[in-house]
Order: C-alpha cells, then structure tokens, then sequence
C-alpha cells in the first residue's frame, strides 16, 4: 500500500545518508562533531524524523541547527569496556601485512611497496614465562623463548642477547619491534585510554559499521610525529608518519578484531599495515619459539677499538659507503668487516658480492631525531642483478665511526 511504499522510500533514503555520511567520515582524518551526532540521529527512527521536521523548519526560518558531542568521553567508555574484555589472556596469534622490506627494520615501511605477510605470536608458559615472536614473510624475524631474545635478519646475520626482552621493544639492539606491542593487547588499549584521558583535543573518531550481518565498532586516533618535514625517516617508519590508527571491536564481545594504521601523505591515507585475523587463547606448538636459523649464520659483535680507528673515523658517510662496496669488489674482506658489526662473512655472502660494480653513490641524508646517516646506492652484483637500496649509518662512539647498520 501507499503507506507502506512511503515508509520503504523514506527508509532508503535515509540509509543512503547514512552511508554518505560514513563515507565523509572515513575520508575525513579530523573528527567532526556535527557528522557524529548525524549519524547516530539517522540510525533512530523517531529521531530523524524529528531531525527531518527541525532542518524543514530550520530552512524556513533560516535557524542554524548546532550539535555538540564528546568523542574523547565515548572512546573512553569504548577501550575500557575492551580492556576488560582482553583481561586474562594467556595467548594470542595474529596475521597481518606490511608494505616494508624482507629484510629491513621491523618499523621500516614503504608507501610505494607491495604487502608482505606477518605474523606474530605469544603465550605464557607452563612456568608463567612470557614467550613472544614476530615474524615477516621470507624469514626475517625476532624470537624471545623466556630466556633469551634473537634477532635474525634475511639472508644471515643474526643478534643474540641473553635475556628476555619486552613486546615491541624500542632501538637497544638497532631494530624497533613496534608490532610486538600489538600483542599485548591490554598494554596497547590501556595506553590508548591513557592518552584519551590526559588529551582532550586528540583527534578521535567513533563509529558502528556493520559487515556481512555483523556490528563492529570502529576507533579511529590521528597521530602526528615529532620528526620534521624534512628528516630523512619521514613516512620511512612508522613512528615517523602522520598517520590514523584504526582500532576494529566486536560490538558484542568488545575484543579487539582488526587494526589498520594509515600513513597521511599529500593529503591522502595509504594503508602500511594491518592485522586481518586475531586468535585469542590460541594453542600454540613449542617450536614457534625456537630460533630456527641457517648454518652459516653471522653473529652481531660489539666493535672493539683497533690501532686504525682514527684513519675511519675522518671518513664521510659517503666515504664509508664507498670504501665498502670497493672492498666487497676486490673480496678485501678484513677491510669489509671493518665496517660491519658482525664477526665473519659468510662464503654465501661473499661469492655473491665479490666482483660487484659501483653505479653511484648518492648523497647522504641524515635522521636528526635517531642521529642515523642513509647512503643511497646502486650496485650491480656478478651475476647482472641490479640492487638500488640505502645503507644505514650508525655512529659507533666507543671506535668514534661510523658502521653499517642495516641495507646491505
């Protein structure tokens, strides 16, 4: 009947500025307040009807129709009912991708990459021990078992320190696991009410969505780094970007589903990581924590101070990044580790470097917040590939120069 069909067109329409206005919210990084409470007046019926008669006589009378609303307050009610959910766990799994490098820092990404597969795991042992470990697709990966912490870099360099180390643990051994923080998922939401409490002007956004018959709850925080416009590590890490997180909840159990960080460049969002599928109280196989490495694994060393010290360190970052591939060319490998914190070269490493070609050496830039100098290059190995990357720099102060940290 006519009613009936009138009910059906005003339902139709509504949804559809309901969806639009989702839109708009998704697209827009700083919250509007006004939109918020739109959207929940659209998802009543005797309230939008009511907002529908107040904006026909706000056009006829020329009324300007305010809303206020608290999102910080919301979101504090939101990560406190999730934080009670994720109380007592004893393990979780997770799965996710990351537009980053086989074999680069754990908080290393590239907004013009491909995805690369993670995953990540941890539990309490029989002892109540914390076991941990997080790995990228192709084998680069960090191990802690309880007793000792492993990082191991494709294709074989690998640091082992003897003790256990905390989920996502920051610089102490050159690598920053941020992603380890995720798995302890009552630190991560209590952190995040922490900041929803002692900042009120925090950017936050605060939504239902409803996928394939089921309600979530979408949290959505804007955070801006401290690095400046011009540091090298801009949009290179993480922690370096502007960038919106994006918390998923079940809205009926409130445990954390999803979670997405999307990097603001030129003014646009690009997804760099996500976790797609989260396993709570999992079981876990012991071999997980086990640090299953190749057998020519080179081992990190400290660098010990030498009598040539001083003629290294009058060299540039440039200088460092030539003399380095000039002597992978020529197989001068002594030379070579002096600029490598790592006790031997492996023979797989040194067959496919020796007789290599400089192409260029670029000009070296420098992160002023990590004091950490990046050397472009491009090389061609023996056998025709060609590798353009960038070696890290880091200054050493006990031999007072600099060595290679990362990108060879």
């Amino acid at each position: 009947n006519r009613q009936s069909r009138s009910a059906d067109l005003e339902t139709k329409v509504f949804d559809r500025i309901i969806c639009e206005q989702n839109r708009m919210l998704k697209k827009t990084l700083k919250p509007n307040p006004w939109l918020e409470n739109w959207r929940s007046i659209m998802k009543s019926r005797i309230l939008r009807i009511s907002a529908a008669t107040a904006m026909v006589f706000a056009v006829i009378f020329g009324i300007t129709i305010f809303y206020e609303s608290e999102p910080v307050a919301t979101a504090q009610g939101v990560l406190t009912d999730a934080l009670k959910a994720a109380s007592g766990l004893n393990s979780i799994h997770m799965k996710g991708q990351m537009r980053t490098y086989q074999a680069g820092n754990f908080d290393s990404i590239n907004l013009n990459r491909d995805f690369l597969p993670i995953e990540m795991w941890k539990r309490f042992d029989r002892k109540g021990a914390l076991q941990w470990r997080v790995e990228k697709s192709g084998g680069t990966f960090v191990v802690m078992d309880g007793r000792t912490t492993v990082i191991f870099m494709v294709p074989n360099a690998a640091i082992k320190v003897d003790r256990p180390s905390p989920l996502g643990f920051g610089s102490e051994y050159g690598h920053d696991t941020w992603m380890g923080r995720l798995l302890d998922v009552q630190g991560l939401l209590d952190s995040e009410l922490y900041q929803a409490k002692e900042n009120p002007n925090r950017q936050i956004q605060l939504f239902h969505e409803e996928n394939n018959g089921r309600d979530k709850i979408i949290l959505e925080v804007g955070v801006q780094t401290d690095l400046s416009e011009n540091d090298f590590l801009r949009n290179s890490i993480i922690s370096g970007s502007d960038s919106v997180i994006e918390y998923q909840f079940d809205a009926n159990t409130m445990l954390l589903e999803g979670f997405k960080v999307y990097v603001i460049d030129d003014g646009k969002e690009v997804l760099v990581f996500e976790i797609t599928e989260i396993g709570y109280n999992a079981q876990i196989d012991d071999s997980v924590f086990i640090a299953d490495l190749p057998d020519d694994v080179t081992w990190f060393v400290e660098p010990q101070p030498s009598s040539d010290d001083e003629k290294y360190s009058l060299m540039t970052p440039r200088d460092v990044a030539y003399a380095f591939f000039d002597a992978c060319s020529k197989g001068d490998w002594d030379i070579c580790l002096k600029f490598l914190p790592v006790s031997e070269i492996s023979q797989k490493i040194k067959d496919h470097v020796i007789g290599l070609d400089i192409v260029s050496i670029g000009e070296p830039a420098k992160s002023e917040k990590y004091q950490v100098w990046f050397v472009p290059y491009e090389i061609r190995y023996n056998d025709g590939e060609l590798k353009k990357h960038r070696l890290e720099l880091i200054y050493y102060n006990n031999v007072k120069r600099y060595l290679i940290g990362a990108g060879f």
